[in-house]
């Protein structure tokens, strides 16, 4: 027969165990959802969400990584490892994936998933943040409610502090930017698109301190965000700082390069035309992604400052 100790110690564990998880509800673009006790198969269906992942330690099961395993960068994979399972693309990931998966947490985001959010919380508690077109002050919040749910909530305003003073020193580092105007850009050979005030960069630089010559839209769409242009709308625009971002090189804006449109826009008259690695800048949107960001910024305003 079990003693008396033995027999309470076994009980305890048996009814502790009896005992289910204890769910959170979670309010988020779409809703509100009862998240079950800190899950531990996750799939994050952008980016941004890895990002906010990889802040706190957490590794998840499934990336929509756009069918591309390098599009997960290192400042990543050394956190999260890289025993992930790709689920497709971001704009249409598998469910089938998913599901074979058996998460017990989806992350979605709201302007590329909402036609499917319905089949996604099917498979299981979906979850779902503005990542494309939200600000930086957006991702930063949804970091946080990201982890809320799922139970890292305190490491997570933990490094959100440091995040701050990282941000604040690099603010510092960069001084007072308020004179020039700077426009972040993408440049994918065959257009070109300017991220506007209520993008993520286009808030991020705003953050800093710099002038955006764009107007400043009401909503949050993804062609208010991020907008197609011409070089004549580049040109009415008239950045004096250029941030590119070049997914292939030579970019279009390359063969504008002799034209007197495009030669007397300030940033290429006075040469403060700036490379940065398109896919950083463009489609990470997070905690790591704008420290990493903000680097390349002291970088390029030393180089102003000469």
């Amino acid at each position: 027969m079990f003693s008396k100790p033995l027999f309470g110690a076994l009980f305890g564990a048996m009814m502790l165990a009896a005992v289910p998880a204890q769910a959170i509800d979670i309010t988020h673009d779409l809703g509100t959802t009862s998240v079950p006790d800190a899950p531990q198969r996750i799939v994050v269906l952008e980016y941004s969400f890895v990002d906010s992942l990889a802040a706190i330690g957490v590794a998840p099961v499934g990336i929509a990584d756009d069918d591309k395993r390098d599009s997960i960068i290192p400042a990543y994979t050394a956190i999260i490892g890289d025993d992930w399972t790709s689920v497709g693309t971001r704009k249409s990931p598998s469910l089938e994936v998913i599901a074979s998966l058996q998460p017990d947490l989806i992350i979605a985001d709201t302007s590329r998933h909402e036609a499917i959010y319905d089949g996604l919380s099917e498979i299981a508690p979906t979850i779902s943040f503005d990542s494309l077109t939200g600000t930086y002050q957006t991702a930063m919040e949804a970091a946080q409610t990201i982890a809320d749910a799922i139970g890292k909530g305190p490491e997570m305003a933990e490094r959100l502090e440091t995040h701050a003073a990282t941000m604040a020193a690099f603010k510092a580092e960069i001084g007072d930017v308020s004179a020039w105007s700077a426009q972040f850009l993408i440049d994918n050979g065959e257009g070109l698109f300017l991220h506007s005030p209520v993008s993520y960069n286009g808030s991020l630089l705003t953050w800093f301190g710099f002038q955006n010559n764009m107007p400043t839209p009401d909503g949050h769409t993804y062609e208010e965000a991020i907008v197609a242009t011409s070089l004549e709308q580049l040109s009415e625009v008239n950045p004096q700082i250029i941030l590119r971002g070049k997914y292939v090189d030579p970019g279009l804006s390359d063969s504008w390069v002799g034209q007197p449109v495009y030669d007397t826009i300030d940033a290429v008259k006075s040469g403060h035309v700036f490379d940065v690695t398109a896919h950083e800048w463009s489609r990470l949107r997070g905690v790591l992604a704008s420290e990493k960001s903000a680097a390349d910024l002291v970088n390029i305003v030393k180089q102003l400052k000469q």
